[in-house]
């Protein structure tokens, strides 16, 4: 897998990936991990950039973007816990989707729904990691951040991976 970091603008909001989703094997290896609940494979995505998070987000707790229930109830994991499980950063929960929507297979109008779905129910927030796994149209970062935003004092988002070709950077990115 190449890391391949870039640095993406959405609504003013400097959200930093990892990888190319569409580049190399990543979006093969994340979709035989998420998809055929291949468990072992967590620590493949991150295993030559744990040193770097943990030292760029040091001090930051992580507010990972969730999955519906029904995909996370199918793969009897929480996969971006995994993924993120040797960096060692706290987690926050708190996160809660208003109405259970799955994104996979929704156009650009269907996912747009993700932005007014997330609400934050938990104690006042220092610093905050937001963390994603694909980025494609920006709307459940956005959601995420919106509802995170008034009670954190600082908020950064970083996300696996891009997709090149997606709305986002089509539409929405600078």
């Amino acid at each position: 897998m190449k890391i391949n970091k870039a640095y993406i603008k959405l609504n003013n909001i400097k959200i930093e990936t990892l990888f190319n989703y569409d580049e190399g094997i990543f979006k093969d290896l994340l979709i035989q991990y998420k998809e055929c609940y291949d468990e072992a494979l967590a620590p493949t995505f991150l295993y030559l950039l744990e040193e770097y998070i943990k030292i760029k987000y040091f001090g930051y707790k992580i507010m990972f973007v969730p999955s519906s229930i029904e995909k996370s109830t199918l793969r009897g994991f929480n996969h971006l816990q995994l993924i993120f499980k040797n960096v060692r950063l706290k987690t926050i929960n708190g996160l809660l989707m208003k109405e259970e929507l799955i994104q996979e297979g929704k156009d650009f109008k269907q996912r747009s729904k993700m932005v007014d779905n997330y609400v934050y129910r938990g104690e006042k927030l220092d610093k905050v990691l937001i963390v994603d796994d694909v980025i494609t149209t920006g709307s459940s970062v956005l959601g995420v951040y919106n509802a995170i935003k008034p009670h954190a004092n600082k908020v950064k988002v970083l996300v696996l991976a891009r997709k090149e070709n997606a709305f986002i950077l089509k539409n929405k990115c600078v």
